[in-house]
């Protein structure tokens, strides 16, 4: 029998060239540069930020923070990232200008001064102001509250050991955000010692919040977690007709009117919400105050550990919980599911450290930490404003990751010069959809200056 010839393999080796310098995965900030520019972010940079670089330096402030706020809605968060994308020919030809090196932003921010902190800070609350003029209509504001422990990994400044949930003695650094609602512009953020407890210069805060807000955003409502809870805040908002809803922490003289509600259940009758909770309230000051709140009292219902002796009776325990306000047109009831709503507070957050890394603070220099701090705020804003006012219906409740994902990352080629520039893409269903509703967006788009 005649053994047949092994076939030869076929070589599946593909070799690789490296010369082709019109093919991009961020072709798409095209589009975003196009905003950027149309709404005038140099110009806002140029006229807030103070600080000029020597006349021989090959790169001027404004276009390294203009560059560093592009990487960061792109997801070049890292320093070392950012010479990725320097790399990036056709990303060079879509900013129009030499892109720095990494180094040259780091040592940007150890050159700019303390003030700048505050510059940057007025450029977001320009871009806010030039959003707000855009708009039709005045419109009421509802402001979330929270702050988030960033551990640190390393020795930098200003860190120190305080309550961090997930890296037990390790330092950190709290960061404070204030958001609307409802459209989820990020109104004021801060760096501080993870040693601070939430409540630190929250009035100062809330007040540069109020403050920073355009004429035509009228603040209506703050929702504030347990951690902030304080007099002094409600008596601003008093002072000042804003309506507040604040987690209560159930301690001390809190707990003492909650045993004085149970005693007197014929006059504090529960509401029920659902199978777990129910509702009263109670007018009352606590021992330190000089005046009465309204407490909305809060009964949530757990179910102990089934032993025997559970089973026989079939107990249930409660836990407390109490909220204040000084809104009285609302039930209990309504109180309670307004207050809830601050939970997507909980879901920004998440974005903000996923999505843009608020949490990273590589910089041994606190001042430089907090500087890259704003310019991450700024780009989250310009990002959200984009998305909001460009971006089709179904990609507008996205979050930056998806966003990358779907649009912003995909692979492709900018060909043409000047106004006959066009971009090349792959077969792409959800993109051939998306991409000329953008251009239309793009082209109506008009900016009236403030």
């Amino acid at each position: 029998m005649r053994i047949p010839q092994k076939q030869k393999k076929e070589k599946k080796n593909f070799k690789a060239k490296f010369t082709n310098t019109v093919v991009s995965s961020n072709v798409n900030a095209s589009y975003l540069d196009e905003f950027m520019n149309k709404i005038g972010l140099r110009q806002i940079l140029t006229k807030e930020v103070s600080y000029v670089k020597k006349p021989n330096a090959r790169h001027n402030t404004i276009k390294i923070i203009d560059y560093m706020i592009t990487a960061v809605i792109l997801g070049y968060h890292r320093f070392l990232h950012l010479n990725d994308l320097r790399k990036d020919k056709v990303f060079q030809s879509i900013k129009g200008y030499l892109l720095p090196d990494e180094k040259v932003c780091r040592n940007l921010l150890a050159a700019l001064p303390e003030s700048t902190i505050e510059e940057l800070r007025n450029v977001n609350n320009a871009i806010l102001r030039l959003k707000a003029a855009n708009e039709e209509n005045h419109r009421f504001v509802d402001i979330d509250c929270d702050d988030t422990v960033c551990t640190v990994f390393g020795s930098q400044e200003g860190s120190e050991v305080g309550y961090n949930p997930r890296y037990h003695g390790r330092a950190s650094y709290k960061e404070k955000f204030g958001i609307i609602t409802d459209t989820s512009e990020l109104v004021n953020a801060t760096l501080e010692s993870g040693k601070n407890h939430s409540n630190n210069d929250f009035l100062e805060f809330l007040k540069r919040i109020t403050k920073a807000l355009p004429e035509t955003w009228i603040m209506r409502r703050l929702r504030v977690d347990k951690g902030f809870f304080d007099e002094a805040t409600f008596n601003y908002c008093e002072e000042n007709t804003y309506e507040y809803i604040a987690k209560a922490p159930v301690k001390g003289g809190l707990k003492r009117i909650i045993e004085f509600v149970l005693s007197n259940p014929q006059k504090y009758q529960w509401s029920d919400i659902n199978n777990t909770y129910s509702v009263t309230e109670i007018t009352t000051p606590l021992p330190t105050w000089e005046k009465a709140r309204r407490f909305i009292i809060v009964r949530k219902k757990i179910k102990s550990k089934e032993t025997k002796q559970l089973k026989l009776f079939n107990e249930a325990h409660y836990n407390y919980q109490a909220i204040v306000t000084n809104i009285d047109y609302m039930t209990p009831k309504e109180i309670f599911s307004d207050y809830n709503v601050r939970c997507n507070m909980e879901n920004k957050i998440d974005e903000f450290k996923e999505g843009y890394s608020f949490d990273k603070n590589s910089q041994q220099d606190k001042k430089c930490n907090e500087l890259f701090l704003m310019i991450k705020m700024i780009a989250y804003n310009i990002q959200n404003w984009f998305k909001t006012a460009i971006l089709p219906p179904e990609l507008k409740t996205k979050e930056i990751s998806t966003l990358r994902r779907i649009f912003y990352k995909v692979a492709g080629t900018l060909s043409g010069s000047g106004r006959y520039r066009h971009i090349n893409l792959a077969p792409n269903i959800l993109l051939s959809k998306v991409i000329p509703f953008v251009n239309k967006a793009l082209n109506s788009f008009t900016v009236i200056t403030t």
